[in-house]
């Protein structure tokens, strides 16, 4: 039996922000639980979908990628890696890293056209979710 996760009908930006106007299911994903368990240890109901807009985080993910999102406490634990943020209504997908020295965070692009927000303090950025895959189409 297959896991349905639902896509929701949200992108987030890749770029300089992208308005979150709504987050109801659009359409459904269906994973192989035994994979799914390798990706995430996050229960599904604690997962979505939602499609990349922008270009701020090429070459990891591109325009039009789809991401897998880990919402639950355990994916909202900020360790080094690639994360929803929600700054306002605006979702963003960024790379965070931590200062172990200060524990303040360092938000960025992976795409060099882009800025970089060092010394960001903890408290500011709301953590929506860890991404822990990314499908794309291929031309």
């Amino acid at each position: 039996m297959l896991v349905p996760v639902p896509r929701l009908q949200v992108s987030a930006s890749a770029g300089h922000g992208s308005f979150a106007e709504q987050e109801g299911a659009v359409a459904y994903m269906a994973f192989d639980p035994a994979w799914l368990r390798e990706v995430t240890r996050a229960p599904p109901a604690e997962l979505s979908i939602i499609r990349v807009q922008g270009d701020s985080m090429v070459p990891a993910l591109n325009d039009g990628d789809d991401i897998l999102v880990d919402r639950s406490t355990a994916g909202r634990m900020l360790t080094d890696g690639i994360f929803v943020l929600r700054l306002d209504d605006t979702l963003l997908v960024k790379r965070l890293a931590i200062h172990p020295s200060n524990r303040t965070l360092a938000i960025s692009s992976d795409n060099a056209a882009y800025p970089t927000w060092p010394d960001c303090e903890l408290t500011s950025v709301n953590v929506i979710g860890r991404v822990v895959w990314a499908g794309r189409r291929l031309a």
